[in-house]
Order: structure tokens, then sequence, then C-alpha cells
């Protein structure tokens, strides 16, 4: 004999299961008579315009063009009302619906079935971007220059070299103001993790000494950008500019082994060490580079390749011959240096545009 209670149960199942489809599915269903009803009401705006009869194209299409209408039937929509308004000879109202457009969608670009008095308007109107949001990642690698040279040993036997220490990343964030159509300013702010090393030859060139260093600045750069050419899809730009550096972390490492196979010395490893007070916290570099823009949506892929030279010494002068076990242990002392990178960053910047009536100059 089957329970009872298990029967009812099973049927309240059911029950909460067709509730809760029929709650899903009927605002599906509801959005979608919203938007053929829509669909049906532009269509019908067209055949009435194309019969001439216009008066009550504007009434039909009001509360669509506030919610119901997808991109495509937006912008077909306010194309038939400016044509009404234009055919009605209402030129304020025509103005006002192609301030719409071209404010919604700043990009739009003149057809081919376009009316001339359609393009007339149009004309008289000027879209240009006013700021933009730009996110970047990408990768750098160092390249130091050597001022002064320093060692424990003699000077005119020295045989050291500078090098990157592979290649390292970074993020960044910038505010994009336009001064002109093709010029514009870019002010950010970034984190840069970056690293060099150097390698000193020493006792007759039979051991090597090696010091790494590891680094994490907070950047915030400053630069003018100019674009070139005229095509709307693909835009070549340099950019040159400076950028203030703040060390957030620096932390070196020191290895010294033999070249030679027959010793019988013992390689000294150390361990990763915090110098960020043997160094400059604050310092500057000035950057200069090329970039590439590709339209996409309503902003721009790009690529940014660049170099930035630093202008401040890095190490710490006071700070240089304080750190006996570098000096006494391994027989390291810091050169005096700059930090420079090559860069190279990949991001997108969405756009803001600015949509206005042309002022007409008199001739008096």
């Amino acid at each position: 004999m089957r329970n009872p209670v298990n029967k009812n149960f099973k049927l309240l199942i059911h029950v909460v299961i067709l509730m809760a489809s029929m709650g899903v599915l009927y605002p599906l269903q509801a959005f979608s008579q919203e938007d053929d009803k829509c669909l049906n009401k532009l269509k019908k705006a067209q055949e009435l315009f194309e019969s001439g009869l216009i008066e009550e194209i504007p009434f039909m299409l009001d509360s669509c063009l506030k919610d119901g209408f997808n991109k495509e039937q937006t912008i077909q929509a306010y194309r038939l009302l400016i044509q009404v308004y234009l055919f009605d000879y209402n030129q304020e109202k025509a103005e006002k619906a192609m301030l719409s457009l071209l404010s919604e969608f700043p990009e739009y670009e003149i057809q081919s079935n376009d009316p001339v008095e359609f393009v007339n308007l149009y004309k008289q109107f000027q879209t240009r971007p006013r700021y933009s949001i730009s996110f970047h990642s990408g990768l750098n690698i160092s390249d130091v220059s050597v001022s002064e040279q320093y060692s424990t040993g003699n000077l005119n036997k020295l045989n050291s070299s500078y090098s990157s220490d592979g290649l390292k990343a970074g993020i960044r964030l910038s505010f994009e103001k336009y001064i002109a159509s093709k010029m514009w300013i870019t002010i950010g702010v970034g984190y840069t993790y970056a690293g060099y090393q150097v390698d000193e030859k020493m006792n007759f060139n039979r051991e090597v000494l090696s010091f790494t260093e590891k680094m994490q600045f907070l950047q915030l750069p400053l630069h003018i950008n100019y674009s070139f050419g005229n095509s709307k899809k693909f835009t070549p730009y340099i950019f040159a500019g400076g950028t203030f550096n703040y060390l957030l972390k620096a932390e070196g490492e020191i290895n010294r082994r033999s070249l030679d196979l027959s010793s019988t010395s013992t390689d000294l490893s150390g361990i990763a060490r915090d110098v960020t007070n043997m160094r400059m916290r604050e310092n500057f570099s000035v950057l200069g580079g090329i970039g590439f823009r590709y339209k996409i949506s309503s902003g721009y892929l790009r690529v940014n390749l660049f170099y930035s030279k630093g202008v401040s010494d890095y190490v710490k002068k006071d700070a240089r011959f304080s750190d006996n076990d570098n000096i006494f242990y391994y027989n390291f002392i810091d050169d005096k240096i700059r930090l420079n990178f090559y860069n190279l960053s990949v991001g997108y910047s969405y756009i803001f545009y600015r949509t206005q009536k042309k002022v007409i100059e008199s001739n008096n």
C-alpha cells in the first residue's frame, strides 16, 4: 500500500517546480512580447512614412526609444524620426533627435541610403572624444646605466657587466584628456616589478660575484600623445613625457662562485636581503615611445612600445659604504647607477565622447 504522505509530498514538489517554471518563463515571455511589439511599431512607422502619413510616428516610437529597441532598432528609429521632422519642416525637433542619436551612438557614420537633408543636418554636428579610461598590462626589461664604478679592488682591473634579470611585469590605470582631435594628455598610476643583475669577475677572472636585485615601484606617469593619419580603424601615435617612481621594496642577493674547475674554494651563496633603505625611494625618469590603437566597439585595443630613462641616481650616496656584509664578506660595493627600462604594454581604452552643434561663423 502506498504511503499517502509520500504521494502528497511528490505532488507538492511537482506544483513547486511548475510554479517556479512559470515564474521564470513568464517574464521572459513578457520581454519577448514587448520586443515584438516594439519591432512591429517600428515596421508600422516605416510603412506610414513611406505612405506620407507622418503625424503619428513620433508618438509610436517614443516609448520604445526609451526602453524596448535593441541597438540597431534604436538607430533605425532615430533615423526615421529625424526624417519625419525634416519632412515636417520642424528643424528644432530634428536637431534634438540628431543630438540624441549622436550622443547615444557617437560613432554613427552616414549610410549610403541616408537622404541629402539628413546628411546636411548630420554635418552640422561634431562628435569628439572628451576623455578615456585605459588599463594596460605589460613587460619590461632593465637597461642599467653606470655613471661611476666602485670596488674593493683595483678599479683599473675591474671587469664587471650589467644585465637584465629577465622579463618582469607591471600594470597601469590611466586617465586621458583630449586637447585636440589628434592630441591627448595621459596621467596614470601603475605598479611595476623590475630587476637587474651585475656580474663582477675577481681574482684574475677565476671567480665571479653576482648581485641580483628585484624592485617594486609605484609609478605616476604623465605624457602627451599625438596620432597620425586619418584612419578611424587603425591609428599609430607617438608619446613623450616623464614618470615619478616611488620604490616600494628592493631585495638584493649575492652569490660568489669559482670559474676554475680545479679550484677547491667554496662557493658563497647569500640570501635575499631587504636593501630598500639603501636606495633612493623617490626618483624620476623620462620616457618616449610609439603606440598603435585599433578601434573596437566604444574603445581601442592598444599596444605601446617605449623606453624610460632614469634621470636620478638609484643608490643612496651615504649608504654605499655602510653595508659591512657586502664589503667585507663578499667584497662588493654598489656602483653609481640609474635605472632604464624597455617596456611593452597591451591594453584597452574606453572612450567618452562629446557631441555638439557646430558654431557657424557669420560673414558679417
